[in-house]
């Protein structure tokens, strides 16, 4: 898992089900966690709803191994982690613009990447498995020294 910076403060986490619902759930708790009216909330929401989502659906594991999903203030950022314990199977990557874009999925990453400042993934053997991180601008600081980073762990 990547370090988190000394400054980084936990918003919520929440284990999650791996079933069609979860990703609903997740949304829920990121609108209580940040509230109707914080700057990056409709950023979050989405991207947690995409990492949840893809989490579900590609994981080798059964239904009772849970997603776990985490937000932290980066002072400025607001850090989205999403862990399932799977094996990695392919290395998830973001659609590019020579991709198939009239095929329905797929391009749950493509929208992580526009909406992070960077994003990456980090893998663990089990019982960790795989975890997808972005960092989202909060609105409520500085952006993130170093630019863009996207895709990078």
């Amino acid at each position: 898992m990547r370090p988190i910076p000394f400054r980084a403060t936990l918003i919520g986490e929440l284990e999650l089900p791996r079933i069609t619902s979860s990703p609903g759930a997740a949304r829920d708790a990121v609108d209580t966690w940040l509230g109707d009216d914080h700057p990056a909330g409709f950023d979050v929401r989405l991207v947690v709803s995409e990492l949840v989502t893809n989490a579900v659906r590609h994981s080798d594991l059964p239904a009772a191994h849970g997603v776990h999903l985490r937000l932290y203030d980066l002072g400025g950022l607001i850090r989205v982690e999403v862990q399932d314990p799977g094996a990695v199977r392919t290395t998830p990557k973001a659609e590019t613009a020579g991709d198939d874009w009239t095929r329905e999925g797929g391009r749950g990453l493509f929208i992580v990447e526009q909406c992070s400042t960077r994003w990456g993934v980090d893998y663990r053997p089990s019982p960790h498995g795989c975890l997808v991180w972005c960092e989202i601008l909060s609105g409520t600081g500085e952006r993130f020294v170093g630019d863009d980073h996207r895709g990078t762990t």
